[in-house]
């Protein structure tokens, strides 16, 4: 879709006066982002409704508290890899991810019940029986603060932190061989996430992830599964039991990094 037609859609969801700022920018992979200043309130049904524009747009709609050209401007790290498999593969991805996760939980532990206690929280079978037969109350978000609606040009959301070089990074996330968190590990999860349950980029800022999941599991085991890749991917908040039975059965998923 032409760049005037897009400034249109989002000039008809904008809440900043009567002519409202527009920003465009292209980012270092040639994708194209464009965004208009948003009120917090009416901010997620004005992304509802550019998400079931998306394949006509060709773009994919992104709360965010930053502006286009504050993303793209922000240099990614040099000479970071990504990992084709967050394209190709991307539970073959998350599975590594998460085996290297318990492997560092095990090494780090102080005695064996320790370490038990991790495999237990790390089997999926173990996990589902502590699972709540209903979920309980999320906690709201204090830190929901959008002020631009994106369009980012791209057919899924979950590619949107491979396009913007400045995303949310786990300080203290360690990866397979202790490396740190890359960019097509978000690309990865959020791309598993798609595929069996619908989850939907929502909302990105330096330090917080939310995603919008329209087919969320409410079956123990696949409960449990989702919890565990949810904890490996942001561990600085919770853990596999608590997020089991808070947030993993909700269509909210919010993931923070210290």
């Amino acid at each position: 879709m032409e760049r005037e037609q897009l400034a249109e859609i989002l000039r008809a969801e904008g809440h900043a006066g009567p002519e409202p700022e527009l920003q465009d920018a292209v980012t270092r992979a040639g994708s194209r982002v464009l965004g208009i200043r948003i009120a917090g309130d009416g901010a997620v049904e004005a992304w509802r409704r550019l998400l079931a524009l998306r394949d006509s747009t060709g773009c994919h709609p992104v709360l965010s508290p930053r502006s286009p050209s504050a993303w793209v401007d922000r240099a990614p790290l040099e000479g970071e890899p990504f990992d084709d498999r967050a394209i190709t593969a991307p539970r073959t991805l998350v599975a590594e991810i998460r085996d290297a996760a318990l492997e560092d939980h095990l090494k780090g532990a102080g005695d064996e019940s320790e370490a038990d206690e991790w495999r237990d929280e790390f089997d999926p079978e173990r996990l589902a029986r502590s699972v709540s037969p209903v979920p309980k109350k999320s906690d709201a978000w204090s830190d929901f603060r959008p002020s631009w609606l994106c369009l980012v040009e791209t057919s899924r959301g979950y590619h949107v932190p491979g396009l913007l070089p400045d995303r949310a990074r786990g300080r203290n996330w360690d990866g397979p061989g202790g490396r740190p968190m890359l960019t097509s590990d978000h690309v990865a999860f959020l791309h598993t996430w798609y595929d069996r349950f619908g989850a939907e980029l929502l909302y990105l800022s330096g330090s917080i992830v939310i995603l919008d999941v329209a087919r969320p599991p409410q079956e123990p085991l696949a409960v449990a599964e989702a919890a565990i890749e949810q904890y490996v991917y942001a561990p600085d908040e919770t853990d596999a039991p608590q997020l089991a039975n808070r947030q993993v059965r909700g269509g909210t998923w919010r993931f923070w990094w210290d």
